[in-house]
């Protein structure tokens, strides 16, 4: 790249500045969307791209970042910790460490098929691609969604260096750099590091507590040695260490379970208050919260290797081999409550995560009329993850008795895929595409839900709970009493307890054929359908009975998907757009089913049918020397048309039963009817070694839902508002590229937004997105 480039990511076009300021011009970024190098105007595929020298500029350090800056992508944070990904709306809102995403997260084309994994992977990146709907030709099993592919910055052919100082608000201290160069002639390597410390930027509301403190650090070694003319290999190996203190929600309703006045488990009587009823509701800013002092941590350590062989047979065949390992060591603790009282929190989730991947490739010369690459890849994936949950500030406690439990899942994925994939050119106008995998998946499944191992009962133990209580259940009498540290989950066809052990053993054929039309050298048609699919899935959660632990089924999207990609005035302006209808089956849910004790908890369910119709469009101008205008919105209508659910429960003969009611028509989570973002970057000259550079953005959202729901008080409760955000940067720098100061802002309106709203048994939270943010970095080059 350019020393004055400035990538600007829009909606299924990447574009820069092509040069100093004078030069009037826009130039595309090549990705590799079909897995080999393609410049973006020639796929005819809706992708969203951002350069490296972007990802700096505007400081997309994650995920979360990364869906700021690209309409139709949200980031959605959980009540585990983990991050949920939702594309075009298209996503599975499951927190379980074992739960496959719909949009499938890549580094260099090597899987990371946990979204855990990808916590800090964002660094000295060459770029970031956003690839739009079903990717399961090529990018596997679960990208129902679409991939996320993150290109990381290679090793050169000369010496290189750098780094980026940045100091900001909440004392953030950063430090970014890189070596690159050759090692012998036919070696090269690159070491990349990234290191953040703060102080903690939610305040609570009850004193003078701050929570939220970052520290982690970053690595990334690569090394490329061409073995010979014809082979060459890339080592990848790259880490991260996590300790940011994980997010508390804000407390803003309280929804108790049991009601005051029910009848406790020691005898006649009426239930005392919970505590919780006297905490009032906040209208909060972003930065007031609640806590339970000691919850909030975090320690994940995480580590992949990644070998990758390119090998050429002949002067038409290349044979690639990636072969990938990655593991996550897990352990957090969580606010879920938003309360200092222990309502729900999470005290500590511990898991592991391992992986390993094999990808075979044998693909033709790019430069054939009929292009094709057939494949085969493998995967093995092991899970575990152990919480424990406190709850003793809940009517659980005052009516039950019981305080805390804890839960486990062990559970094993073998994944086997073959592929093929073509493109013929019929003519110089028009090419046909196709393709097609044949994917196995299997999930072997074992959870467990027992006494807390740690903390002592309040009352009762769970094992003391269940054991005194069952037998009283209609339908559960002939139950045995549960020993202590012993399984709890009761199978009521058998009425015995123990650990339930699921088994998913699941075919699909994801395909795609399309056409694309090159009806002058600067305007592309292309129209595609493709059908994907995502695996099933076996849930991570605390439930009492077998059918809680149920998993649920694979769910199928078929894309129907047409759009165009226009450059215009010579280069200068850049118009791109689409549509698309998804017929969306067995949408992956976690929703809610009644058990006869607490009532209404969560479960695995499919919702049979949803449909989504969008559409996408997207200008970059340069509009006049050094000056650059890029503008994009994303339209999404997503809603269920069949299913019928669970909306909460009700007491009959003494027991909790089900209400249910009909979902048609109502919205899809996570799926805002506009998002949009809009960005001018400005370069230009101060004086011979100097120039100035001036950027701003401004990007939003309307209104969605963070809840399927049919009833009117949810909607309310559960809405994510709608919100618009501004971020800019004013910076001057070396005309040669040597050095940069930038100051820079995010949020800088201290918008106040949350992106995530859930209840956690007898209330209900928000996740409120950060506030203000502002600093200064100093970049140097060598």
């Amino acid at each position: 790249m350019k020393k004055h480039e400035l990538a600007l990511v829009v909606a299924a076009a990447t574009t820069v500045f092509a040069g100093a300021p004078e030069v009037l011009a826009i130039e595309e970024v090549v990705v590799t969307a079909n897995k080999r190098e393609q410049s973006l105007s020639d796929v005819g595929l809706a992708v969203s791209a951002i350069g490296g020298e972007a990802i700096k500029l505007r400081r997309v350090a994650d995920g979360e970042d990364l869906a700021m800056e690209t309409p139709g992508l949200n980031f959605t944070p959980s009540p585990s910790a983990t991050p949920v990904y939702t594309l075009r709306g298209v996503g599975f809102f499951e927190s379980s460490l074992a739960a496959y995403p719909d949009v499938s997260l890549y580094v260099d084309q090597a899987p990371l098929p946990f979204p855990a994994m990808a916590s800090k992977v964002v660094f000295d990146l060459e770029r970031a691609e956003v690839l739009k709907g079903p990717q399961g030709t090529l990018f596997g099993n679960n990208a129902t969604g679409g991939a996320i592919n993150y290109i990381a910055a290679k090793p050169t052919d000369e010496f290189e260096a750098g780094f980026d100082l940045t100091y900001g608000r909440f004392d953030t201290k950063e430090v970014e750099g890189y070596v690159s160069g050759p090692l012998s002639d036919d070696l090269r390597g690159r070491l990349a590091f990234k290191t953040v410390k703060s102080d903690g930027w939610q305040s609570s509301y009850q004193n003078s507590d701050e929570l939220g403190d970052q520290d982690n650090q970053a690595a990334r070694l690569i090394l490329e040695w061409d073995a010979s003319e014809d082979l060459t290999f890339s080592l990848n190996i790259n880490g991260w260490k996590d300790e940011d203190e994980t997010q508390a929600p804000q407390h803003i309703a309280t929804n108790l379970q049991f009601p005051v006045g029910t009848p406790g488990v020691f005898g006649p009587g009426v239930t005392p208050a919970s505590p919780i009823a006297n905490i009032p509701n906040f209208e909060l800013n972003s930065r007031d919260a609640g806590w339970t002092p000691g919850i909030p941590f975090r320690d994940n350590d995480f580590w992949q290797t990644t070998l990758r062989a390119d090998y050429r047979i002949n002067d038409n065949l290349t044979l690639t081999s990636i072969t990938n390992y990655a593991e996550l060591d897990y352990l957090n603790g969580t606010e879920s409550d938003g309360t200092d009282l222990l309502v729900l929190d999470i005290a500590r989730d511990a898991g592991d995560i391992e992986t390993f991947s094999q990808e075979f490739r044998l693909a033709n010369d790019p430069a054939n009329k009929f292009r094709w690459v057939l494949g085969a890849n493998i995967e093995k994936s092991e899970v575990d993850q152990s919480t424990i949950v406190r709850y003793s500030a809940t009517t659980s406690q005052l009516v039950l008795g019981i305080s805390s439990n804890e839960y486990e899942s062990f559970q094993e994925m073998d994944n086997l895929a073959f592929f093929a994939n073509m493109e013929f050119d019929v003519a110089d106008f028009m090419t046909l595409k196709a393709g097609i995998r044949q994917t196995s998946a299997e999930r072997d499944a074992v959870a467990s839900n027992h006494d807390d191992p740690i903390y002592p009962a309040v009352n009762l133990t769970t094992s003391e709970f269940f054991s005194l209580n069952w037998p009283g259940i209609p339908g559960y009498a002939g139950s045995n009493p549960i020993a202590p540290d012993e399984s709890f989950i009761l199978d009521l066809a058998t009425l015995t307890n123990g650990e339930p052990k699921n088994n998913l053993d699941e075919d699909s054929t994801s395909w795609s054929v399309g056409v694309d039309f090159r009806v002058t050298d600067d305007l592309l048609l292309y129209f595609n359908v493709m059908q994907g699919y995502k695996a099933g899935s076996s849930p991570h959660l605390s439930g009492s009975l077998f059918v809680a632990y149920q998993p649920v089924t694979e769910e199928s999207l078929l894309d129907y998907e047409v759009g165009f990609k226009g450059n215009f005035m010579d280069g200068r302006l850049q118009v791109n757009g689409g549509a698309f209808y998804y017929d969306y089956e067995d949408k992956q849910l976690r929703a809610k089913f009644v058990d006869r004790t607490f009532g209404a908890l969560d479960q695995l369910t499919n919702v049979p049918e949803s449909e989504v119709y969008g559409a996408e469009l997207e200008v970059v101008a340069a509009l006049f020397e050094g000056f650059q205008l890029s503008a994009a919105v994303t339209y999404l209508d997503a809603e269920v048309t069949e299913y019928e659910g669970v909306i909460g429960a009700e007491v009959v003969g003494g027991v909790n039963v089900a209400i249910t009611d009909d979902f048609d028509g109502v919205p899809l989570p996570y799926a805002p009817q506009w998002s949009f973002n809009v960005r001018g970057d400005y370069i230009f000259a101060i004086s011979d070694t100097l120039e100035g550079i001036v950027g701003v953005s401004v990007l939003g959202q309307s209104e969605t839902t963070s809840k399927l729901t049919t009833v009117a008080a949810e909607k309310d409760i559960f809405e994510i508002r709608d919100y618009v955000v501004v971020n800019a940067n004013l910076g001057i720098a070396s005309t040669d590229g040597q050095w940069k100061v930038m100051l820079w802002g995010k949020n800088i309106t201290d918008e106040y937004y949350w992106t995530n709203t859930i209840q956690t048994f007898d209330n209900t939270v928000r996740y409120a997105a950060r506030p203000a943010e502002y600093g200064i970095t100093f970049s140097m080059n060598f």
